[in-house]
Order: C-alpha cells, then structure tokens, then sequence
C-alpha cells in the first residue's frame, strides 16, 4: 500500500544523496535499504521524523464521521482530551518487524487545515477552517453510480463574506506556496515509491501468488517486483499554481489510462484549447486553460467515455481488439454525443456507456454492475478473466481464506478477559455493538439541519432490543452510556423489537455536536459512533502484485472491517443530563 512518508528520509534529498554518488536513484535507495541505512517510515511510525505534520481535509468528516477509532485519533494525532481506556498491549502481543516505543507519542499533527461550510467536529479541531461555499455557491458537477445522470451545481447568489468555492480556495494555496517555493525548494527531484498498479503488467510481480521478503534473505529487492517501484519526478514548486491551472503535456504522450485500457485524447485537446482558452506564458504556455471552475467540469466531461461517446466508442474497440468479444454497439448510439457543461446546467444528462464502469445504460437501461461482464463475456479483471472463489495466494492460504469462509467475531472473553455477550453486571450488559453505515441520511440530508431534527429525537440514538433494555431497566428514549476500551458514548435509547438481542445498533455519522452531552464515566462530552471502534487493517487486504488483489487508488485496497465491538451498555443514573 502507498503510504506516506514513505521513508525516514526527505525523498528529495534521497535524490540529491544519489546524484552526488553519480548513481540511479533506484540503485541508490535500494543499497541503502539493503544496508540499513534507510527504512521505511512504517518501520517506525512513532518515530518524530515519520509523523505526519500537516493534514487538509476537505469535504469530510474525519472526526465526526468516518475516523475509525476516533479516539484513538484524537489522543495520538492531536493530542487532545480522548476517551482511549485501552492499555499498552503486553510485550507478547507486540509486532515484531516495526518498533515499539513504550510512551506513544501524543499531537502528532502540526497543523490541521479544513475547508467545510458546516461546523462539524473536525472543524472543531482544525487549526483552520476555510469556509467553503455550499452547493448553490459554486460551479460543479455530480454523478455517481447510484443514478444514471451527471448533474451541474450552478451558484444561485456568489459565495458570501470570506467565503470561496474549493477550486477558488486550492489555487489561491497554489499560488502563494508557489511564490514562496521559488525561493526555498525551487527545482527539485522527488522520489516516489509507486505500488504495483491493478490493470497493469504490475498484477504479474508475484507469480503463483508467493511472496518473498528480501529483508529475511529470501530474494533481492528488486523495484517493481518485491518491492515498490521507484518513479523519479521532476518536481518545479514554483511553478505549481502555473501547473494546477492547466491541463498537462502528459495526456498528449500518454493518453488517459483507467481499467486497464488507454485512450487517446488528441481531439479532446484541440477541442478544449478552444473550449478553454490557453494559458499564454509561464511553464504552462499553450496548454488548455483550467483556471476556472468551469473549465475543470469541461475537461473532465471531454475526458471521459460517460460523456463523450467518441472515447467510450474508441475504448469499447480497444476492447474488443483484446477479447475478441463484440462490445463497441453498446456505446455506438451516442458515439457522436459530447455532454458539455451547458448541457447539465440545463437539465441532468444521461450517462454513456463505457469501459470505464461494468455496467450498461444502452438503450435506456438503468445502471447495474458487471452486466457487460456476464452480458457479453466481457473477462473479468482477474487473473483467469473469471469470477474467483479460490485465491491461490500464499498469506490467503495462511489465514485459511482461499475460499469463501465465514469468520465470526473475535472472542473478547478469551483474548483479552472481557465480558462475555449477554453478561449482566454492575457496569450493565454486554452487547455486540455494530455501526451500520446510515446510507440514507450521510449521503443524502444532514442531520444538524433543523428540518431533520425535528424529525429525528435531535441527537444521537443506540437501537437495542427489548429484552437487552429490560435487563438494565432502559426504556425507550432514556439516556444509556456506552463504554469500552476505545471510548465512551452517550446516548438516547431506541428499543425495538427489531433488534436482536444481545445486538446494539449506533447508525454512522451521528456527529459530536448534536445534543450530546457529559458523559458520567469521564465528565467529558460523549464521542460519536466510532469512539467505541479502533481501526484494524486485516493483512489479507494489503497483498500486491498479484493479479485481481494488486492495489488501485479508491477500487482495491484496505476497507474499513472493523465495525463489530464488545461494549457494555449501561442506564445513565442521571436522566437529566449537562452539556
């Protein structure tokens, strides 16, 4: 997986290092690797040089929504008042390859910088908050797998007061960084540890699925085979605004690569040099312009085969040429449509078939996933190009899961001496506690709006079953704490017969600011639905190189697995809470 930093070093000065030894980068990394000399910041995550310092969150909810083990965030990454009751794991329980240091460090971050037009609570915590225009501020553009339209946002007033739209607000960053770059960074060579890439040759690093570690001696560390590959960039930091407002010289070599399949762009770019404008000057002269944020949504409608029947028609001929499975007539009806900005401001449009997704809207059709694939015998991204249930992978085989299988939760009792589900005792009943993800209402409405709280008990609910509640003596609507080791959550009680018992439900995305009061157990607020989670990466999720399970920036990678808690839910002994 890529993570950064990468290496306990300055990357820019590891390519410095190799130009004064007159060597390769890649060379020069991998010597030093071998000799110990250089490690990975994984290695040593607690280490001051490996901290991350400076974090910018934009369009998210990091600490009121999806930060799993949000305490956990809050005590080590800010350094702030948490609820973390866990204690240090004991020296058998400790990871062997990465280094244990006994007091875990605490503020990691230097700065944190959010851009949001709501107050939640990670702009709580900011540093900075930029206040960001709503949707009826700014231009955009919308469009997900869910519906089959792409939709303009159009400002009905200009953004109010200090308010920018992001577009606005990232190119005024740009060009202030810029400037101060020019005298502190300047032109500089980057080294950049790039993953082994799903779609590509990359799938065919590790042959049969067996892994070999050069640090025990198994193999040499070779880039691009038994380690990342090691990509040199060219970096001009003064010149980053000047190239953030301009569609680059890449596209015109390379094409535009997703899935596996590479298109060739060259009308799309005299077309957008005309849409767009150029920039005339500077590092950027004669490309298409991007300096506003109309030009970014024309760009990307040009760009891409869901609006622009040329390239879906062109990738579906790649495509066939490949397969040998007829597949171009699915984008044929629009091959000549191009869905522009103007398009969508007048009315959402309907998407176009493409490779680029693996299902059909071809003649009207509503979108489902993978109906090309079974439809047409379009091969499946896999290494056979059928749908897999045995993966013949050597930590799969490992972790007994080369087949579907069934895991059931851990036994907390037995690990770690906690009490067993069902148990009654002073401190209340232990339940399973899960976090269903509130599709509706985090996508869709936001919960601190007064409509919704009127609609709603106005502030965050734990769903427990009859029997779970009279055990306790809970009512419906009374206040409950939840506690483990992770955190603490304060709550109002919805009992149902709904719900299992020895089962309890806290809804995603229930936020630290709505009515959400001192908690008895620590005298401080209660925490959101993650308080009680603490993120766990499951190792089978961090293979590489390996045909279908090679990594892809938002399409395969770790998810989020740990969403299943022991906790024990109690009757606050004070009903009438203080904030």
């Amino acid at each position: 997986m890529p993570s950064y930093p990468t290496f306990d070093r300055n990357p820019l000065d590891l390519a410095d290092d190799a130009a004064a030894a007159g060597r390769p980068v890649a060379d020069h990394v991998v010597d030093e690797l071998k000799a110990g000399r250089l490690k990975f910041a994984g290695e040593d995550p607690d280490a001051p040089e490996n901290f991350p310092r400076v974090l910018t969150i934009w369009r998210a909810n990091l600490l009121g929504s999806s930060a799993k083990g949000n305490e956990y965030f809050l005590k080590h990454l800010l350094g702030t008042d948490s609820s973390v009751r866990a204690t240090e794991a004991p020296p058998d329980a400790r990871p062997r390859d990465v280094v244990w240091r006994e007091e875990a460090p605490e503020g990691k971050l230097d700065l944190l910088l959010t851009l949001d037009f709501r107050m939640t609570s990670t702009t709580v915590f900011s540093d900075i908050v930029l206040p960001a225009a709503t949707w009826y501020e700014k231009y955009d553009l919308s469009s997900t797998d869910m519906h089959p339209f792409v939709h303009a946002f159009n400002p009905a007033i200009p953004p109010p007061w200090q308010t920018r739209s992001d577009w606005d607000a990232f190119h005024t960053i740009a060009k202030e960084f810029s400037r101060q770059a020019a005298g502190h960074l300047g032109e500089r060579t980057d080294v950049v540890a790039a993953p082994l890439l799903h779609d590509t040759p990359d799938e065919l690093a590790n042959p049969h699925g067996r892994v070999r570690d050069w640090k025990a001696g198994e193999c040499e560390p070779v880039p691009g085979r038994t380690m990342p590959k090691l990509v040199t960039v060219e970096r001009d930091y003064a010149a980053v605004a000047d190239k953030m407002a301009a569609l680059g010289p890449l596209l015109d070599t390379l094409g535009a690569t997703t899935k596996g399949i590479t298109f060739k762009v060259d009308r799309e770019l005299e077309y957008l040099r005309h849409k767009n404008g150029t920039v005339r000057g500077g590092t950027a002269d004669g490309r298409p312009s991007l300096a506003r944020d109309t030009h970014a949504c024309e760009a990307i409608l040009a760009l891409s085969g869901t609006t622009n029947g040329h390239l879906a028609t062109q990738g579906f001929n790649s495509l066939e040429a490949r397969t040998g499975t007829r597949l171009a007539d699915l984008a044929a009806e629009h091959q000549g449509k191009q869905i522009t900005f103007a398009d969508t401001q007048a009315a959402p449009v309907p998407v176009i078939t493409s490779p680029e997704w693996s299902g059909s809207e071809t003649g009207g059709r509503r979108y489902s996933p993978f109906t090309v694939n079974v439809e047409r015998l379009k091969p499946w991204h896999t290494l056979t190009g059928r749908q897999h249930f045995y993966l013949d992978h050597d930590w799969m085989s490992a972790l007994g899961e080369g087949l579907p299988v069934y895991r059931p939760p851990l036994n907390m009792d037995a690990l770690f001496g906690e009490p067993r589900i069902g148990d009654v005792g002073e401190l209340g009943v232990t339940v399973r506690y899960l976090t269903p993800h509130n599709k509706w209402s985090i996508h869709s409405e936001y919960q601190d709006n007064l409509f919704m709280l009127s609609l709603s008990r106005g502030g965050p609910t734990i769903w427990m079953s009859k029997e779970d509640a009279e055990k306790i003596g809970v009512h419906d609507n009374d206040w409950v704490e939840a506690v483990n080791r992770n955190g603490v959550v304060a709550a109002r009680a919805i009992v149902s017969h709904r719900m299992p018992e020895g089962t309890v439900y806290m809804h995603h995305a229930q936020d630290r600011l709505i009515d959400v009061p001192r908690t008895e157990t620590t005298g401080r607020r209660g925490g959101i639905h993650n308080s009680l989670t603490r993120l766990l990466i499951k190792p089978s999720h961090l293979i590489g190189g390996y045909a279908q399970l090679s990594y892809a920036f938002n399409y395969i990678g770790p998810t989020g697995n740990q969403r299943d808690e022991v906790t024990v839910v109690r009757r606050r002994s004070n009903q009438e809470v203080t904030y």
